[in-house]
């Protein structure tokens, strides 16, 4: 099966995969519940193709550039 990844938030082309024997834990896709299956993983067995939404690094980057990083000192007599 070829497994398609593309980015799910600027829907670039990220990569695929070809596999002959997959499974949903050698993907990662267990780890995922129901709702986020539903969102990220489309699988057609009859065409034996399937699309994945993951983040670029790009948008991955852009992403962790908004996050404001805090530096909290709990002891400052430790360095």
């Amino acid at each position: 099966m070829r497994f398609v990844y593309i980015c799910a938030e600027c829907e670039s082309y990220i990569g695929e995969l070809e596999l002959l024997n997959w499974d949903e834990s050698m993907l990662g896709f267990d780890t995922l519940d129901g709702e986020e299956k539903k969102e990220l993983v489309q699988i057609d067995f009859a065409g034996q193709q399937g699309t994945v939404k993951a983040i670029c690094d790009a948008c991955y980057k852009e992403k962790a550039a908004l996050q404001p990083f805090y530096h909290q000192v709990d002891n400052p007599g430790i360095h």
